[in-house]
C-alpha cells in the first residue's frame, strides 16, 4: 500500500535534470529543484543524487519510487491501423483491448530495440462511422482502430532505470516530455483545429501536431538549441561559452 504523501517526477533532459515533489492532497504544497547545466552525462548521477537528497529532506519522506519524463533524438512515433470483424453484438471494451494488444505485439516484434511509452487510440471506426471515443452500447459488425505508439530506445530506458536503481528507487512510469507538455498547453490554452507544438530542446526538436483532440503526428528533428548555438559561435568566431 502506498502511504506516501508526495508524488515525485524527474524530467531528464539532455542538459539539465529537473524534479518536483507534489503533495497528493494539496497541489499547492510542492518542491522543485534542477541540476546544474551539463553538456554530457558524466556527472548526471551526482546531480540526481543531490536532487534526491533535497527532496527527501523537504518532504520528510524516503524516496521509494519516481515517475520519469524523457525525450530523445531517437524517439519514434509509429502509426498502426488494425481491424476485426465481429458478429453484430454489442461492442465491449475487451474487443478494443484485444486489438490494441495485438497491435502492441506487432510493434514489439518489429521494433525490438524500442520501448513503448504511450499507446494512443486516435480513432474508432465502427461500421464505417468514425468516433474519437468508444461509444457505449453500440452493436458492431466491423471495427478498426487507428493507434499511435510513442517509443524510446530500450538502452536509454534501461540507463535511467539503472541510475535510480542504484539508490533503491523504482521507476513507476516513463512519460514522453514533449507529448505531455503539448497536452497541458493545448488544454489550458483551449486550442482547437489544426495546432502544432514545437519543443526546441538541447539536442533535438520535437514537432507534435493535433487536430482538435487527436494527435496527428510526432516528429523528431535531430537539431536543437545546442547545434544552433555552435553554429552562431562559428559564424561570429566567438568562444562557445
Amino acid at each position: 500500500m502506498d502511504n506516501k504523501n508526495y508524488e515525485v517526477y524527474f524530467d531528464c533532459g539532455s542538459s539539465k535534470i529537473r524534479a518536483g515533489a507534489f503533495n497528493k492532497e494539496n497541489k499547492n504544497d510542492s518542491f522543485h529543484y534542477e541540476s546544474k547545466f551539463f553538456s554530457d552525462h558524466t556527472n548526471i548521477e551526482t546531480e540526481i543524487q543531490k536532487i534526491i537528497s533535497y527532496l527527501e529532506k523537504d518532504t520528510n519522506e524516503y524516496l521509494n519510487d519516481v515517475n520519469l519524463m524523457i525525450d530523445d533524438q531517437k524517439m519514434l512515433s509509429i502509426g498502426v491501423s488494425i481491424s476485426k470483424k465481429l458478429d453484430g453484438s454489442k461492442l465491449k471494451q475487451e474487443d478494443v483491448q484485444f486489438l490494441a494488444q495485438e497491435a502492441k505485439q506487432q510493434i514489439l516484434k518489429y521494433y525490438s530495440n524500442d520501448n513503448i511509452i504511450h499507446i494512443i487510440i486516435n480513432n474508432y471506426k465502427i461500421d464505417e462511422v468514425d468516433y474519437s471515443y468508444l461509444p457505449n452500447g453500440i452493436n458492431c459488425n466491423f471495427i478498426s482502430l487507428d493507434i499511435l505508439f510513442i517509443c524510446l530506445p530500450n538502452d536509454l530506458v534501461l540507463y535511467f532505470k539503472n541510475l535510480f536503481s542504484k539508490s533503491n528507487i523504482l521507476v513507476n512510469q516513463i512519460i514522453c516530455s514533449s507529448y505531455v507538455k503539448s497536452i497541458y498547453y493545448k488544454d489550458n490554452l483551449n486550442l482547437t483545429g489544426n495546432v502544432a507544438f514545437i519543443d526546441v530542446g538541447f539536442n533535438k526538436t520535437s514537432i507534435i501536431s493535433y487536430f482538435n483532440d487527436k494527435i496527428m503526428s510526432l516528429h523528431i528533428l535531430q537539431i536543437g538549441g545546442n547545434h544552433i548555438t555552435k553554429d552562431i559561435s562559428i559564424i561570429l568566431k566567438k568562444d562557445l561559452k
